[in-house]
């Protein structure tokens, strides 16, 4: 998916302690100042595998867990070892001292499982797993494991850090929102909408069905009062329809509802002001991908998610944090992230907290991006861990 395009919101959550490894480069060589290991680690009933980066030095070495973003059911992936994002980011912080795992999520590459929704919290004890299992290992400093999140991935470092600030001795944000998902989703659909330049008929179209999308997911419908009177103002269109099915269902069987829901996307996959929201793209293949044994399942998993709200979290936080905004950012709220990051972090006592926003970026942010990988590089090596 490009970066520069909102991954629909039933999309955003896809779903013995010893480990087996062996050396991809068990000896140091002359081409490159690192080594590289294959590795399992277990998460839940899940054996994921993932490349352990190294110094060529000897250790015990401080180590960063890399948490992707968002996964794409479409093509199977979400991040992983052999994410180019990923690859640069260990191989560049293994020459500053750091052991670096990035790996498989479940069903991808050569970990078990299957791909499908994950909730935001089955990530979170998966990162706590990879921080786990480099913990057990000796040559890793087990009171000196990070993790590193980027877009998505900045929710579930933080979680995991609130969860178990024992274990988290640090967490490195990229991208990720201090907003809740279902708000982050929607400030995508009109921010990208706006740079577009289209109408603002157009973008109160687009972002009215985009909280359509969020109140048709969660138990508790959150955007019915502005939705109502955005569709008054626009009056009778395919929202009509798609408001009924969602606020006044009466006796529609959850696999009728998922039809009709379809049925009113097909309608308007085609409207130009519908571009953000990927319906031909993402949305109407996975809806029609959906099992109808599997709907409330899945609807109790993607609801919930949608609402976490990093509040809830990083008030809680007490590890160091760098946290990185891209100024140009249309995915999500950067000026106000870093704000509710500053807030949240001040809430919660942690007086060891740096937020950086970067001028003329966007949401991708990367080893190349000018003033990134100094600040970050910075950070790290003043690290006061105790």
């Amino acid at each position: 998916m490009s970066m520069n395009r909102c991954l629909p919101l039933l999309l955003l959550f896809l779903l013995s302690t010893a480990c087996t490894s062996s050396d991809l480069s068990p000896e140091p060589s002359r081409s490159q100042p690192w080594t590289e290991e294959e590795i399992t680690f277990p998460s839940g009933s899940n054996e994921l595998y993932g490349i352990l980066t190294k110094p060529n030095r000897e250790g015990p070495y401080p180590a960063i867990a890399i948490i992707s973003g968002s996964v794409s059911p479409t093509t199977g992936t979400r991040g992983g070892v052999s994410n180019q994002y990923h690859t640069d980011h260990a191989r560049k912080l293994a020459l500053n001292g750091f052991a670096v795992l990035r790996y498989d999520p479940p069903g991808v590459g050569q970990s078990s499982g299957e791909v499908g929704f994950e909730s935001l919290e089955i990530r979170t004890d998966e990162a706590l797993a990879a921080i786990q299992y480099l913990q057990s290992r000796p040559d890793i400093r087990p009171d000196r494991v990070g993790l590193h999140g980027n877009s998505q991935g900045g929710w579930v470092i933080g979680m995991a850090a609130a969860k178990n600030p024992q274990d988290v001795a640090f967490i490195i944000s990229v991208s990720g929102a201090g907003v809740p998902a279902a708000e982050q989703q929607v400030f995508s659909i009109e921010a990208q909408s706006r740079a577009a330049d289209f109408s603002e008929e157009d973008i109160v179209k687009a972002a009215l069905i985009g909280r359509l999308l969020v109140d048709w997911q969660v138990s508790v419908p959150i955007y019915r009062e502005k939705n109502e009177a955005d569709a008054e103002r626009l009056g009778i269109g395919p929202w009509t329809d798609f408001m009924s099915l969602v606020y006044e269902p009466g006796d529609t069987t959850p696999v009728e509802g998922l039809q009709q829901g379809i049925d009113i996307l097909r309608s308007i996959r085609e409207e130009p002001w519908t571009e953000f929201l990927l319906l031909e793209e993402l949305y109407i293949p996975q809806l029609e991908s959906i099992p109808p044994e599997q709907i409330e399942t899945l609807r109790a998993l993607t609801g919930p998610s949608l609402l976490v709200d990093p509040k809830d979290y990083l008030t809680n936080v007490s590890s160091p944090v760098l946290a990185f905004f891209g100024e140009e950012d249309l995915l999500q709220p950067s000026e106000r992230s870093a704000a509710l990051y500053e807030q949240y972090l001040t809430e919660a006592g942690n007086e060891n907290f740096e937020i950086v926003v970067l001028p003329g970026v966007g949401h991708n942010i990367s080893v190349t991006t000018q003033g990134y990988w100094s600040v970050l590089t910075d950070w790290l090596n003043g690290l006061d861990l105790g």
